[in-house]
């Protein structure tokens, strides 16, 4: 009997992740070198991001330029042509100029850093490893923040991720784009905090430690990610805080994190697109163009769950979906806020303001109407959040259970396929052409690895399958927890409930 319990433990350890790693592998392989936004930008900043290096990052008579390999350079050129596969990028030996590079401070260093240290000449197999490392980071972030968790918030940590990430977020945990740090910070360093207050201290260091590494992920990446975690602090504070609660060592990391995401932002140019907009030459928007853009604002909400384009923006999704994601996306939400409390109210409020006024006000500073400069992928860490903080409650997993959960795994497992499919259609061949193999007649595929067909199948079976046991999980504990608990909701250990 022990060893047939220890033997299930291990497969709830091990398969989980095994299983998600599958999927953002499947994503990895899903596209060429360069098909990520801006990767051409990203590919050369990381390129050079430990100075100049013969054969990988040679410098020109410009402070803003450098020489990077050709196929670096030549990554866009099947951007915004949808029926244009992925063939035309020139992996041949030898370098090219180019002035995309970050050879000025714009995004913070570390990510580039991290990953310079696996940039080679063979850019192509360098892409394929870096992806599949930054795979394996955003595997053990999550699993470790899963695992440290109190039960309690367990649900509301896996709903925030699993009704947020399909498909740009799988897109890019799978890429060389360093919003994947923003992503997996936001997603776990509100919950790791949170969770921190009241914890037995053998559990409070180790969530205090791996909030202390998702800061630093996120404000290490993007100028954004660090404002986005100080915002998080604050959302841990309002739900973890109260009299007789351990908060010394909780507060006292917050405020190291403030420090590390200041400087962080303080340090990189591109904290100015926070603070003044991104550049662009348009006139002011007009009263009729600011109200527009607030009626507007959902399509940006919507746009990271299917509604806008992956890649450069320019794959379309088809409604299946947009639409399976956004029914989930709306459970989420509407279960969530079933009985809130002060604290879970305050929390959700603040995260639903801040989706909204983070983007009308980028916006308005960069002269922009929605579907023009500002991007779903900047918001989708706030959106996260927003899913996170609402279901931070023990009720998530009864008001989860039974046929709720198991829709909503078989909604995200069409939208998960279906994207996947089409996302490796329009590398392979382009969308000009329909098939169920997504590499029938293919013109680009990687060398050495498995067949699109097999990737896409491989895949979504890891995506479902990985679905249906969260599913099933969540049943467990809310079946168990209705059994149980009969009196109202009251508060325990930092969280209602």
């Amino acid at each position: 009997m022990p060893r047939s319990i220890n033997r299930s433990r291990l497969l709830k350890l091990l398969v989980p992740p095994a299983l998600l790693f599958g999927v953002i592998l499947a994503w990895a392989l899903s596209s060429p070198v360069g098909s990520s936004p801006d990767d051409d930008f990203h590919l050369a900043s990381i390129w050079c991001a430990q100075g100049e290096r013969e054969g990988l990052c040679e410098g020109t008579n410009s402070d803003a330029s450098r020489e990077v390999p050709s196929a670096i350079s030549s990554a866009r050129c099947y951007t915004y042509l949808v029926d244009q596969s992925g063939a035309c990028v020139d992996l041949g030996e030898g370098l090219q100029r180019t002035e995309r590079v970050d050879a000025t401070g714009v995004y913070p260093p570390v990510f580039y850093a991290f990953f310079s240290a696996f940039s080679t000449p063979d850019v192509a197999t360098s892409v394929l490893v870096m992806r599949a490392i930054n795979g394996l980071i955003a595997v053990a972030l999550v699993t470790t923040t899963f695992w440290l968790l109190p039960q309690r918030l367990r649900t509301a940590f896996a709903v925030s991720l699993a009704a947020s990430l399909v498909p740009l977020g799988l897109f890019l945990l799978g890429s060389t784009n360093p919003s994947s740090w923003a992503l997996l910070s936001a997603a776990t360093l509100w919950v790791t905090l949170t969770a921190s207050y009241g914890s037995s201290p053998r559990r409070r260091w180790a969530l205090l430690g791996v909030s202390l590494v998702a800061a630093t992920m996120g404000a290490g990446a993007r100028a954004d990610a660090a404002a986005f975690a100080v915002f998080a602090v604050m959302l841990a504070a309002i739900l973890g805080w109260r009299r007789g609660v351990r908060w010394l060592a909780p507060a006292a990391t917050s405020l190291v994190i403030v420090v590390i995401s200041l400087l962080f932002y303080l340090g990189a140019d591109q904290s100015a697109s926070v603070v003044n907009g991104l550049q662009n030459e348009d006139p002011p928007l007009t009263a009729a163009q600011h109200v527009s853009n607030l009626l507007e604002l959902p399509s940006l909400w919507v746009g990271a769950i299917g509604g806008w384009g992956l890649g450069w923006l320019d794959t379309p999704m088809p409604s299946v979906v947009w639409v399976s994601t956004t029914v989930v996306m709306g459970a989420a939400v509407f279960l969530a806020i079933r009985g809130l409390r002060l604290r879970r109210g305050l929390a959700t409020a603040f995260a639903g303001a801040a989706l909204v006024v983070v983007p009308f006000v980028l916006l308005a500073q960069t002269n922009a109407v929605v579907g023009l400069q500002v991007q779903p992928r900047y918001i989708l860490p706030l959106l996260i959040i927003l899913l996170g903080v609402s279901a931070a409650t023990a009720r998530s997993s009864e008001w989860w259970a039974g046929g709720r959960a198991y829709l909503a795994a078989a909604l995200l497992t069409v939208a998960t396929a279906v994207s996947l499919h089409i996302n490796i259609r329009r590398y392979t061949t382009g969308l000009e052409d329909a098939a169920v193999d997504p590499g029938a007649d293919a013109e680009w595929w990687w060398s050495g690895v498995a067949s699109p067909l097999t990737v896409w199948i491989i895949g979504s079976v890891c995506a479902a399958t990985l679905l249906i046991f969260l599913a099933w999980q969540v049943g467990r504990v809310g079946e168990t927890a209705t059994r149980t608990v009969s009196l109202p909701e009251e508060r325990t250990q930092g969280v209602e409930r």
